[in-house]
């Protein structure tokens, strides 16, 4: 006997509700990172992460990302921006996408970010000066580079 209402089409219903799985997942680890770092000091081990500057002495853009998104863990907005001005101006992009992201995920529609080719050229290109900028041992490269003790 034929029913009256149509039976639901459990192929896009179950896709739609696996979508969620991956940004969540991506969200747990980036939680779980934060808290990690922010129960530990990344700064005490003398460990350097980043093997450009272990192999130049130099910092390249992302020197102190580390360290800064520790101390943006604690709420240490000047503190984060002392080892890294870009990691605290990247941030808020990078929460906006992944939240736009999740909220696709459950079917809700945000407005998504939008750059012009000038505007990602010209984010290149000031990525590019703050790292010339700020391996600089005079002027603005003393407040820019990535450790505190050397200014």
């Amino acid at each position: 006997m034929a029913s009256a209402f149509p039976a639901p089409n459990r192929g896009i219903r179950a896709g739609l509700s696996q979508r969620w799985l991956a940004p969540a997942g991506v969200g747990a680890a980036a939680l779980t990172g934060c808290v990690l770092l922010g129960l530990s000091q990344p700064s005490d081990n003398g460990f350097q992460l980043c093997p450009f500057r272990a192999a130049t002495g130099l910092d390249c853009p992302g020197c102190g990302m580390t360290r800064g998104l520790a101390n943006l863990t604690r709420a240490r907005v000047a503190t984060a921006a002392d080892y890294n001005l870009a990691l605290v101006l990247m941030v808020p992009v990078v929460v906006y996408l992944y939240v736009w992201w999740l909220a696709d995920s459950v079917g809700l529609r945000l407005p998504p970010l939008r750059f012009s080719r000038l505007a990602l050229v010209a984010a290149g290109v000031a990525m590019i000066g703050f790292a010339v900028l700020r391996n600089l041992p005079v002027g603005p490269g003393r407040y820019l580079n990535s450790d505190p003790a050397a200014r």
